[in-house]
């Protein structure tokens, strides 16, 4: 049975529907989160680092991953924050190795967040709210192979993904924790150069057709 998430109503009046519960007052996903830059920038690496394992396990070229710090004036005060960029090949491989290479970089902040004596329900659904150009991503693959479907049930299928990515995370955290490791303290790496860190090859990338 597909979890059919939650559903409210963000500040400025647009619909929020996410897997995890909605804080009972919230402003922005940021506040919310929390956490000093430096703490911040570490779960952001680990995010990161999920999404590359689990693209090099799955058979997707990788050609870098980068981190950025971020300062913004929102209505609701001023925030701070890390976003991160994993930046790979054209898809040549199934959708569902796609997919779940999506789903593993906030399942990747997630386990972090447990690992670290951080999480709540709250930050929890901060990292999901993190993570919308993932499920951007992952709605736009869906609507080729499903046509027609409202966008929550995109996401409700999306979200189907979620045990595969922690499958895959559990077999290969050391990996992850080892690329987070540098590129933390980086800010950039190579797709090759992070593929040695995790001690996977980087595959191929592939030709073009032109």
């Amino acid at each position: 049975m597909m979890h059919t998430g939650y559903l409210s109503v963000a500040p400025d009046g647009s619909p929020v529907h996410s897997f995890h519960p909605v804080p009972s007052a919230w402003c922005c996903a940021s506040h919310v989160l929390g956490l000093p830059l430096e703490t911040d920038r570490l779960g952001a690496a680990v995010h990161e680092a999920g999404h590359l394992v689990a693209a090099l396990v799955g058979g997707i070229h990788v050609i870098d991953v980068g981190l950025t710090s971020e300062e913004a004036l929102f209505p609701c005060g001023p925030i701070h924050g890390v976003s991160g960029v994993t930046q790979t090949g054209p898809m040549a491989v199934h959708p569902d190795r796609y997919l779940t290479m999506l789903a593993a970089g906030e399942l990747a902040h997630q386990r972090w967040l447990r690992d670290s004596g951080l999480f709540t329900p709250a930050k929890a659904w901060a990292v999901e709210r993190g993570a919308v150009d993932d499920m951007g991503k992952a709605v736009g693959v869906l609507r080729e192979y499903f046509p027609g479907i409202p966008d929550d049930g995109y996401r409700q299928r999306f979200w189907q993904y979620r045990p595969a990515a922690e499958t895959l995370l559990a077999t290969h955290w050391g990996r992850v924790l080892n690329v987070a490791g540098s590129l933390g303290s980086r800010g950039h790496l190579g797709g090759d150069e992070a593929a040695a860190l995790a001690r996977l090859p980087n595959p191929p990338e592939p030709a073009s057709d032109l």
